[in-house]
């Protein structure tokens, strides 16, 4: 059986298009690794998002993807068919990267995070 490859080594294309006051603006086409593409994801979307892993898979698998946001949309491509694996292969790839993301992340103990949840406000009828 064959190495999996890095996410580092998985080359994409990408091509945006904006969507602004009902007109659209699709910008040159661009590359970047699956490492970017999956900390952006993980950056927009969350560590534990089912949706990022989905998004992975089915580049992987298929060999391209559109992303839709709410101001933007994204077509993801493999740069290269050989590239294109099995389901269970795609989420190995996916979840090294995530350990990975995580252990740098932890590594970097300048900063620290505060979150605060607060309940909501109930208003009685009086």
């Amino acid at each position: 059986m064959k190495a999996l490859k890095p996410a580092t080594a998985i080359m994409l294309l990408e091509t945006r298009t904006l969507h602004h006051a009902g007109t659209t603006e699709k910008s040159a086409e661009s590359s970047c690794s699956l490492a970017d593409k999956i900390e952006e994801l993980v950056l927009k979307i969350g560590y534990s998002n089912v949706q990022a892993l989905s998004v992975v898979i089915q580049l992987l698998t298929v060999g391209k993807i559109r992303v839709d946001f709410r101001d933007y949309s994204q077509r993801l491509q493999l740069a290269s068919k050989s590239d294109i694996m099995t389901r269970a292969h795609a989420a190995e790839i996916f979840d090294t990267h995530l350990t990975q993301m995580k252990v740098e992340a932890q590594s970097n103990n300048g900063f620290t995070q505060k979150i605060t949840f607060q309940s909501p406000r109930i208003h009685l009828p009086k």
